[in-house]
């Protein structure tokens, strides 16, 4: 039998506010398993029955009741039609007591799984139905459909339109919120009048907060300020991240507020500008874009002011006037900036030694922030070009976290309808889709790389793109062709990238973005520049004039070193006595330009070109045997000859294939023979021969001129038409060789051993021939001739041999000359002076 549990009801009349519904449970011990809820205005009649029953009357149904004993049934009938009437007395105040008025507040008809026709569901704060909502949870079904999962049950229901069935989804997801919040922050935030409205939109009761603009937001503002990036704006709730509301920031936020807030972020905005409560995503998401990140409503100084940002940051951080810190930080003055004062390095150590815990606080929230001066801003750079658009079917990933720089496939891609239309890329289901299922903002977008193969998918072969965004947000797309592809990248790319470097955008291009850098000349500030990587060259400019663009080659650097420079990673490369620091973003962005930087700078095959390369264009793994065999070998009998040790030979040039860059040989940790195997062993197993097998033919017919002089003159067009790090390996490998043949009266190896050792390598022929004996002889012999080498390199080469019969010749007399002789006859750089010296 049905009987009633619970329920309101008061012997004195009551306002209808407070009556309304019956909480009927069927069975027994079942809890909220099995309940029932009548709107006291739903009910028609009220009426009793026989055996201590009555029944309640409504449109839908009616609902029989039976009390223990007769006078607890007409106790009952009375207080509901006491409740079905209208109220005799006017609303009575709230209690204290009572919990906080919701903003979630829903009522409408919708279909209940299991039960036939439709129920009223009413959603009033955390509970929809007195379902109550803690540690529940809610599911988007196929069509109309979603679920509400609780403890203690499922419920299953199906809205009458999509567009109501994603309003039911959103209310109860902001009621599950309700379950978690904690008031005490947001009655503190808000006690200052000026943070009861949004600093955008001033929409009242603002539940959100940007911690290091000392904004207060409204919900709808708040998302889109998140799409802004935590670099520009840190989004915390005033009610679910009590954690993070220390006493200072919320002290901080009294004292600074919306008004004054808006005093430097609006102090020039136009009234047909401003945006109000009922404004589209669109509208919300430009706004807050111009406001916050261009400053497009601040007033801009005179770059005398900003000279001096650094200086009068050092001053405001000792004062009370956090206003006048903000001020200038947000106008690009670095929280990190150098003081001068080796004590207190930085300002927020300057404003912790006068006591100043607002500053302190204010400092430590905008620390990894990055507003760039006002100066160097150029609104183009952001503002995406409203004529582009296009669109097509394209492979989305549903990951937001796993990159492809690996190349390895991926199973999650699916096929989307995709358009990229006012700056954004949006998705559909399909092309008949009314609403898209996810959208970016191309302007977010913060580095873009481009997968040049195939990545196999479920859906197939797709050539991808990644774009990181400054959310640290990362969206994969795929084309099924690389022309498709390309035009994708062209176009978001024009959204993104500023006019003055689209040059930096080419077919080739592996990862294109913007970084904070710096570099020789000015090593003191980060300014924001474009790179783009293509193969082994990392293009950049700064974007201040048009066609500006340096170039770094990656496998031509000194040094590659990460440094963890708090609150940042920085990537440090050194280049040809050039310095440049890099950074990025975020971390996702800076640990996807550090991977890709770190595998082209470094060794990705056997052929010549993809080694690491010294200053020159040289291997280095080339270099530096060669420069260990002259410091340690040049001398000794024998030396090429002598066969090295296998195991360590392989394990040497593994070393140098893995990391050639960070292999230093030393004379008490390697053998002279292994060095020399080593190199021996390199030149043999490149992609291709040094003098190119290509040209064979050509070496070996140079041989029927029968004149030495014309000879040289064919091999001298032969290296011309060599690959660059050919010849400059050749010339490298020749000139060493050359050295060796000059003390060949200590080493006993004249250039007629050197070619028989060498020929093979050079050839990459299995066997040793007497015509490629003769080629190598007539190239070391004539090494001078064919690489027109100066009068004063040539002075350098015998000084090394100088310097070898000074320590070698038997017999001789004491050869510990002083230092500056030595260097003087280096510095003469006259072979006439040499040789008489010798003499």
């Amino acid at each position: 039998s049905m009987q009633i549990r619970s329920g309101s009801r008061s012997s004195a009349p009551c306002p209808r506010a407070f009556v309304r519904f019956i909480k009927v449970i069927a069975g027994h011990g079942t809890g909220l398993l099995h309940f029932w809820m009548i709107l006291a205005s739903a009910i028609r009649q009220v009426r009793g029955l026989g055996d201590n029953k009555f029944e309640v009357v409504t449109s839908l149904r009616t609902f029989i009741f039976r009390a223990e004993r007769e006078g607890e049934r007409q106790e009952w009938m009375e207080t509901l039609q006491t409740a079905t009437r209208p109220p005799a007395c006017g609303s009575q105040k709230r209690s204290g007591t009572l919990p906080h008025a919701s903003s979630t507040n829903k009522r409408g008809l919708l279909e209940l799984r299991g039960y036939k026709g439709r129920v009223l569901v009413s959603l009033a704060g955390s509970k929809v139905r007195l379902l109550e909502l803690t540690a529940a949870n809610i599911r988007d079904l196929d069509r109309r459909g979603f679920e509400i999962n609780t403890p203690f049950k499922n419920f299953c229901f199906t809205a009458e339109s999509e567009r109501e069935k994603q309003e039911w989804i959103e209310a109860v997801k902001e009621s599950i919120a309700e379950t978690l919040y904690d008031y005490e922050v947001a009655e503190k935030i808000w006690f200052k009048e000026a943070n009861r409205s949004c600093a955008d939109c001033r929409a009242p009761q603002p539940e959100w907060a940007s911690v290091n603009l000392g904004v207060v937001i409204c919900k709808k503002c708040a998302g889109q300020h998140r799409s802004l990036g935590p670099s520009i704006s840190k989004v915390r709730s005033l009610k679910l991240d009590s954690s993070v509301w220390s006493n200072e920031l919320v002290e901080l936020f009294l004292e600074v507020g919306n008004k004054n807030a808006n005093s430097f972020w609006a102090a020039n905005l136009p009234l047909e500008e401003d945006l109000y409560r009922e404004a589209s995503a669109e509208q919300r998401a430009t706004f807050i874009r111009r406001k916050y990140r261009e400053r497009k409503y601040t007033t801009h100084h005179g770059p005398l002011y900003l000279l001096l940002c650094v200086k009068a940051l050092c001053a405001a951080v000792v004062s009370s006037d956090v206003l006048q810190t903000m001020a200038l930080v947000f106008s690009g003055a670095d929280v990190m900036c150098a003081t001068g004062d080796p004590t207190y390095s930085t300002p927020y150590l300057l404003a912790q030694r006068a006591g100043q815990k607002l500053q302190m606080e204010f400092l430590h929230q905008n620390k990894l922030c990055a507003f760039p001066r006002l100066d160097q801003w150029s609104e183009n750079a952001c503002l995406p070009e409203a004529s582009i658009f296009m669109d097509g079917f394209l492979y989305i990933s549903s990951s937001s976290t796993k990159a492809t720089l690996d190349r390895r496939g991926r199973d999650d891609m699916a096929r989307r309808w995709c358009t990229l239309e006012g700056g954004f890329l949006s998705y559909y289901e399909s092309e008949r889709s009314p609403s898209a299922i996810g959208r970016v903002d191309a302007t977010e977008v913060i580095s873009l790389a481009v997968n040049h193969t195939e990545t196999m998918t479920g859906a197939g072969a797709v050539f991808t793109v990644e774009l990181y965004l400054q959310t640290e947000r990362l969206l994969i797309f795929g084309a099924e062709t690389q022309e498709t592809q390309h035009d994708w990248i062209q176009a978001l790319t024009k959204c993104f990238i500023p006019p003055k470097v689209e040059g930096l955008v080419r077919k080739e291009s592996e990862l294109i973005g913007r970084l904070h850098y710096k570099e020789g000349h000015d090593l003191y500030y980060w300014r924001m520049g474009w790179f783009m990587l293509e193969g082994s060259s990392l293009h950049f400019s700064s974007g201040e004039e048009e066609g500006e663009e340096e170039v770094l080659q990656l496998k031509q650097l000194q040094e590659l070193s990460k440094h963890f420079s708090p609150p940042i990673q920085v990537l440090l490369m050194v280049a040809c006595g050039r310095t440049v620091y890099i950074h990025g973003f975020n971390k996702m962005d800076f640990t996807v330009w550090h991977s890709a930087i770190k595998l082209a700078a470094g060794t990705d095959g056997n052929a010549l070109g993809d080694q690491q390369l010294t200053k020159n264009g040289v291997p280095i793994i080339v270099d530096s045997c060669i420069a260990f065999v002259t410091q340690y070998g040049l001398c000794q009998e024998g030396v090429y000859q002598r066969p090295g040790n296998p195991g360590r030979v392989s394990h040497l040039l593994e070393e140098f294939t893995h990391d050639a860059r960070n292999v230093k040989l030393r004379e008490k940790e390697h053998q002279l023979q292994d060095v020399t195997d080593t190199l021996k062993s390199f030149l043999s197993q490149a992609e291709d021969a040094l003098l190119t097998k290509e040209l064979y033919p050509y070496w070996v017919s140079a041989l029927d001129e029968k004149s030495e002089r014309q000879r040289v003159k064919k091999y001298s067009a032969f290296i011309e038409s060599l690959p660059k790090i050919n010849r400059s390996t050749l010339e490298a490998l020749l000139q060493h060789l050359y050295r060796i043949q000059q003390c060949s009266h200590l080493n006993r190896m004249p250039s007629e051993k050197l070619a028989s050792v060498f020929s093979s390598c050079l050839f990459q022929t299995r066997g040793q021939t007497t015509q490629e004996i003769s080629v190598v002889h007539d190239l070391i012999s004539n090494y001078i001739t064919l690489f027109s080498v100066s009068l004063k390199c040539s002075c350098g080469v015998f000084f090394s041999f100088l310097m070898c019969c000074l320590s070698f010749v038997p017999g001789s007399r004491d050869y510990n000359l002083d230092f500056c002789l030595l260097n003087n006859i280096k510095k003469c750089r006259c072979l006439h002076t040499i040789l008489l010296y010798l003499k």
